[in-house]
């Protein structure tokens, strides 16, 4: 899995299971709304992966699953949030969150949105969103849908 040791699939597993429990401090009127966020709630929104770390930080999780919580909406170009990282300073298990995140945003039914088939949500993330991602992580996710449709 995009280069991580058997030990390490576990804590990306927790990292991936844990990343937004932010949201529990995010209104649930943000949540849920149907439509886009007007700016002031977008802020209120992007709080939740210091949310997250501090949840986590409470219950003495570990670094690796702090980690996919904080920062799970980094891009690789420097213009995610919270802390802007740039490609090699985003945790490498966050990186695999955050792929797996925008596949499950773009292709599951939202109160904003309706699903995209996984082949148009694969196409927009190796496209026009490319840039956003670890090439790595993108290209592993494509090798296994590959592999899928030849089964």
């Amino acid at each position: 899995a995009v280069g991580f040791r058997d030990r390490d699939l576990k804590e990306l597993g927790l990292g991936g299971l844990f990343h937004d429990i932010g949201k529990r401090y995010v209104p649930i009127e943000i949540i849920c709304k149907d439509g886009p966020l007007n700016d002031s709630e977008w802020m209120q929104m992007q709080k939740h992966p210091q949310f997250g770390l501090m949840i986590l930080n409470e219950h003495d999780a570990n670094d690796n699953i702090k980690a996919c919580a904080f920062e799970h909406h980094e891009s690789m170009q420097g213009n995610g949030y919270p802390q802007k990282l740039t490609a090699a300073e985003i945790h490498p298990m966050a990186r695999v969150v955050s792929v797996a995140d925008t596949y499950d945003a773009l292709t599951t039914k939202r109160s904003y949105n309706d699903p995209m088939k996984p082949t148009d949500a694969i196409a927009l993330m190796s496209g026009k969103l490319a840039g956003r991602y670890d090439p790595e992580v993108v290209k592993a996710l494509v090798s296994i849908f590959q592999k899928l449709k030849a089964a």
